[in-house]
């Protein structure tokens, strides 16, 4: 399974963002236990990095940078990438950038806590909420969940 995470998730975990942290824990969580191929785009690297700097030194936020690497690949892009993401015409141009490279990294789903903006993907968005209910919770066996 290749799971491409949009970079809300990332940031809600980063960020420990109290509402939304736990379920997009667990969606890391998950996909470690399942052993599932877990992405990023390169521009969400950029934007986390840019988070844990803040109140960091640099050698701190790459050592958070390296631990997001221990998890996660960076999908790979290429210079059709952009264009690909323009000829989506999504309404944003960052959640068009998103499904191009997971289309490059041949995603089987986009996980994203604003799935409504994905509506016109060619690839599968699903809310953290929605991966768990089908992949199940950390901890459980597949026939559980």
């Amino acid at each position: 399974m290749r799971v491409f995470l949009d970079t809300n998730i990332l940031l809600d975990v980063i960020e420990n963002r109290e509402e939304f942290y736990q379920d997009s824990l667990s969606v890391l969580d998950r996909c470690d236990e399942l052993a599932a191929e877990t992405f990023i785009a390169w521009h969400g690297l950029a934007t986390a990095y840019y988070i844990l700097k803040r109140g960091r030194t640099t050698a701190e936020a790459l050592a958070e940078v390296d631990n997001i690497l221990n998890w996660a690949d960076v999908a790979p892009v290429n210079k059709l990438t952009p264009y690909q993401a323009r000829s989506l015409n999504f309404a944003d141009f960052e959640d068009a950038m998103q499904t191009a490279t997971a289309q490059e990294c041949q995603a089987d789903m986009i996980v994203t806590r604003n799935v409504k903006d994905f509506s016109g993907s060619p690839i599968p968005a699903i809310s953290p909420e929605a991966f768990l209910t089908l992949y199940g919770q950390p901890g459980q066996t597949l026939s559980e969940a």
